[in-house]
């Protein structure tokens, strides 16, 4: 038995602490920590790195990947070289009051990113941080939050950041890690912007307040705090008929100027609160009053100006470039400037190859550039005068790659019968809906990516579009011949995936004589009301095979028996005879069982000494809260934790039957309870043993 006596020598020195600061450098990685500890004498080593781990919270690291590496005594230093981990400090003549000195080995491996996800002030804008348990503080995060929401103009006590259970103490904890603070990788971290005024409003069906002052007069609107500046700015402009508003500005009760350029910016984003107003001042101008204003100053500057003025005055037009979304810009340029420059500009306006010059055009010149191969030529020379406004009309180019369609011709063909089309069709283009005929859509799209199927409808044109001058009507379609339903289709994959170089706004196509064809044979198929996928393309298919199969002498084996039909053979044996009768019928649809489907949830764990875990467990979809917890204690290792945990995400406590499909987190914080629970273990979910692949199926 130990001794019990406290006067006791033994005892006492047993009972011994000293005062010790741990410091752990890596210079490598640019961290540097410490903490202030008291330990026994007798500690080795191997346990005072561990402590130091522990008190660091650097779980990611091991402790056979620490050494100590010298200790300070007062003002003396001692570099220690220590391959027996099993020596305690005091063998080590450490005394009360050491600063010891630990280094990662060479071996070492890098510090591990984490990964935050943070959502934005609007609750819409969500964005990645990486970080790193060692050495990310809070005022790092918070630094990472006011630069990529763009939250500059907010002061810092209005704002909060949120774990989904507890806020950060932005003034207080600044300077420490966030391990420390209890954060941990991929959970999620949420922004609010609290208003400087005490008289919180909450209520989100109060209006924002807006008066605007458009220099002349002022007004006032209502708006949501959800509305961004750009939908506020398109309100504002509808009161005022053939103006545009420029020179927008919008600022909060404190008269600080809100995001000017980034007009997607809502005003909840920007910490505007229902019930606040917010101040808008801008100009109105009108186009016309822009020209007006435009050639006075000219015929003043010509009556003014030296003839070598004037020539330079008069030398130039303004180019208003309308995009596909209808924004436009306005640039000044000289009539000098080719049609290839122009082309350069608008790349570098843009920034990508998405887009292309489709036409320039003034009252009295129309020049199709799409359709020109003279872009080296000047505004001048194509007939814009000085001073014009010419609209350069923009549309989408149109991708010109699809790998579905064959590009080879066969080797019958002779080098002058080429395709009049270009051998590498564009990918193929969406279809309008025709009402509810968003079954139809969809199945005749997955049709179209079947490739021997559309190479067997395209080809089919390319072979007879020659350009041999036998056939002039490029409109001209060969399956036509064959039936309704099949010349139909033709007609739809012909206008999804030929290639027009002269429209680049081609991007849907009403597909309305299939509609059609389909509905005259079928009047299930008649109406615009919504249908069975299924058992249109069962319809649809059979129809083009039967068609097919016409004309082709009742040859049974078309494209679509090879591609869409196979064989079923059923046999029935006699049990009293052992005699079998088979039996062959042809099917088209297999119905495939899916394997099953499980859901990923983030466990923030909580024990009840307050130490924080984290965990990842996958659920069937078809579980309950109570499965998530008997997943976690199953990886936790501790069965029996399973009546001490009590389950909580950001809007209150979990019942343990709620289904999963009811939950919007995928992050759960489960804490331990010292006292049994009345938890009741979920019914065990019925699931395969084994996953079900293809091949399985078939």
């Amino acid at each position: 038995m130990g001794c019990s006596d406290p006067h006791c020598s033994k005892h006492s020195g047993l009972q011994q602490k000293l005062g010790l600061q741990l410091q752990y450098s890596d210079k490598k990685h640019d961290i540097e920590l410490q903490v202030n500890v008291d330990s026994p004498p007798k500690i080795t080593i191997c346990d005072i790195i561990k402590q130091l781990l522990s008190f660091l919270y650097l779980d990611d690291i091991s402790p056979e990947e620490v050494r100590l590496v010298g200790f300070k005594n007062k003002s003396e230093y001692f570099k220690l070289s220590v391959t027996d981990i099993q020596k305690t400090l005091r063998e080590l003549c450490v005394t009360n009051g050491c600063v010891l000195h630990f280094e990662p080995t060479s071996t070492a491996p890098a510090p591990k990113p984490c990964q935050l996800t943070i959502f934005g002030p609007d609750e819409k804008e969500k964005e990645i941080f990486q970080w790193y348990k060692e050495k990310t503080t809070l005022a790092m995060l918070l630094e990472y939050v006011i630069k990529i929401f763009l939250l500059q103009s907010i002061e810092r006590h209005q704002l909060h950041l949120f774990t989904i259970c507890d806020e950060l103490n932005l003034f207080s904890c600044s300077t420490r890690r966030l391990i420390e603070l209890g954060v941990n990788d991929r959970m999620a971290i949420y922004v609010q912007i609290v208003s400087s005024s005490s008289l919180m409003i909450t209520n989100e069906n109060i209006d924002v307040h807006v008066e605007y002052d458009d220099g002349h007069e002022k007004s006032t609107i209502n708006v949501r705090n959800t509305e961004t500046i750009g939908e506020l700015k398109i309100k504002i402009e509808k009161r005022y008929d053939s103006y545009r508003i420029i020179e927008f500005k919008c600022f909060n009760e404190r008269k600080d100027l809100l995001a000017s350029v980034d007009t997607d910016k809502s005003f909840k984003s920007l910490g505007i609160k229902p019930g606040q107003k917010v101040f808008v001042k801008f100009r109105l101008t009108s186009e016309k009053n822009q020209l007006t204003t435009a050639n006075a100053q000219n015929k003043a500057s010509n009556q003014l100006d030296s003839p070598s003025s004037t020539k330079a005055n008069s030398d130039k037009v303004i180019v208003k470039w309308t995009f596909p979304m209808k924004n436009s810009e306005k640039t000044e340029v000289s009539l000098q400037y080719t049609v290839d420059q122009l082309i350069k500009k608008l790349e570098a306006f843009e920034q990508n190859n998405r887009l292309v010059l489709h036409k320039l055009s003034s009252d009295a010149v129309e020049f199709v550039v799409t359709k020109s191969k003279e872009t080296h030529r000047s505004l001048a020379d194509l007939g814009f005068k000085p001073n014009d406004t010419i609209d350069a009309t923009i549309k989408d180019r149109s991708p010109r790659y699809s790998s579905i369609v064959s590009k080879e011709f066969p080797p019958s063909l002779k080098a002058n019968k080429i395709p009049k089309v270009d051998c590498v069709p564009k990918s193929p283009i969406g279809l309008d809906n025709l009402g509810n005929t968003c079954y139809m859509n969809s199945a005749i799209q997955c049709l179209a990516h079947v490739p021997p199927l559309t190479n067997f409808f395209l080809e089919g044109f390319h072979y007879t579009h020659m350009n041999d001058g036998e056939h002039t009507d490029k409109d001209w379609n060969p399956f036509d011949k064959i039936g309704s339903v099949t010349g139909a289709y033709a007609d739809l994959l012909w206008n999804l995936w030929k290639y027009d170089d002269n429209d680049h706004h081609y991007v849907s196509f009403k597909p309305i004589r299939i509609k059609d064809a389909i509905g005259n044979k079928e009047l299930l198929f008649s109406t615009n009301d919504q249908q069975d996928a299924q058992e249109f393309m069962t319809y649809f298919l059979d129809a083009i095979h039967k068609e097919l199969k016409e004309k082709n002498d009742n040859d049974k084996y078309t494209i679509i028996k090879q591609l869409f039909f196979g064989e079923i053979k059923s046999i029935i044996r006699c049990t009293t005879c052992n005699n079998d009768e088979s039996t062959i019928s042809p099917v088209s649809f297999l119905s495939i069982p899916l394997s099953r489907q499980e859901r990923k949830f983030w466990i923030t764990y909580i024990s009840k000494l307050g130490k924080y875990e984290t965990a990842c467990v996958d659920v069937p979809i078809s579980g309950q809260v109570g499965h998530v917890v008997e997943e976690f204690v199953k990886y936790y290792k501790q069965p029996a934790l399973f009546h001490h945990i009590l389950a909580m995400v950001p809007d209150g406590e979990l019942d343990f039957g709620t289904p999963l499909n009811q939950l919007s987190h995928d992050e759960i914080i489960l804490m331990e309870h010292e006292e049994c629970s009345n938890n009741k273990r979920p019914a065990n979910l019925e699931i395969p043993a084994e996953k079900l692949t293809l091949q399985d199926c078939l």
